[in-house]
């Protein structure tokens, strides 16, 4: 017997920040979609499987970290 996985994962991150455009600009090199609305950033993230949907939301979440301590230390 196989067992059918699901084709399509997916999440969306939500943040209001008034460093919203370096947030974005940090998530460049992922693969994710992007959408700014002024203060407002989407991060769409989508995956083959719950286990690839988990990884580039780990490195996702990393990479939003880092801008984020890196803005706190500027500003």
């Amino acid at each position: 017997m196989v067992t059918k996985k699901n084709s399509f994962w997916w999440a969306t991150i939500t943040i209001k920040s008034n460093d919203s455009v370096a947030l974005d600009a940090s998530l460049a090199c992922e693969e994710v979609e992007c959408i700014l609305e002024g203060e407002v950033l989407s991060v769409e993230i989508s995956g083959s499987s719950a286990s690839d949907l988990r990884a580039k939301y780990n490195s996702t979440m990393r990479s939003l970290r880092a801008a984020s301590e890196t803005l706190s230390v500027i500003n």
